[in-house]
């Protein structure tokens, strides 16, 4: 390896721990004080499949982009100064936006060199978050009939079904976050939060 290649992985490597380091301060500021997992603020961006935990994410990432282009669906993208300096340029998903379709692939772990991305067993075990529905915003808790979250979601069944009203309900050990059905709710009822 040329020196050259050792300084400038030497100084993404100390870049990402900077970040690291500030990550928890983004997130005070975003949540309140709560840490991430405090699970009642909705994630206002999730991390591809197979992300590490987030300050060991951030150390490892190295902005690459390649995960980015790697995405069929364009789900990746680039984290811009909306979530301040420490997340810049990392791959986020926004998913009202392009949710991840949790391919069978793993194309975007797959081309992951510092392996930020690692691939899971199976779908199942992907976290990305947990999938909440606002009643009030329902459709199919108004009486009307929507199924897109039920009948789109990858993991079909395993993570959300109808009640015996028609009404869908979350499976908390099923459901992985990937945003599908918050994606696709017509009435914005469903958004993703840190499991």
């Amino acid at each position: 390896m040329s020196n050259l290649e050792s300084d400038r992985r030497e100084f993404m490597r100390d870049g990402a721990r900077a970040a690291a380091r500030s990550i928890f301060a983004v997130w005070d500021a975003f949540a309140g004080g709560h840490a991430p997992e405090a699970q009642d603020q909705e994630l206002p961006f999730l991390r591809p499949p197979g992300a590490l935990p987030e300050p060991q994410f951030l150390e490892a990432c190295t902005r690459c982009d390649d995960c980015v282009a790697a995405c069929p669906h364009m789900a990746i993208r680039k984290a811009g100064g909306e979530f301040g300096d420490a997340l810049r340029a990392t791959p986020i998903i926004l998913p009202r936006l392009a949710a991840c379709r949790l391919c069978l692939h793993w194309r975007c772990i797959d081309v992951c060199r510092p392996q930020a991305l690692r691939r899971p067993a199976e779908r199942k075990d992907v976290r990305m978050g947990m999938a909440r529905i606002e009643a009030k915003k329902c459709y199919a808790f108004q009486g009307q009939p929507c199924d897109y979250c039920v009948s789109k979601c990858p993991l079909k069944r395993d993570a959300i079904a109808f009640d015996e009203n028609r009404r869908p309900v979350v499976n908390e050990d099923g459901c992985v976050g990937c945003g599908v059905c918050a994606e696709l709710c017509p009435g914005e009822a469903i958004g993703i939060f840190a499991k």
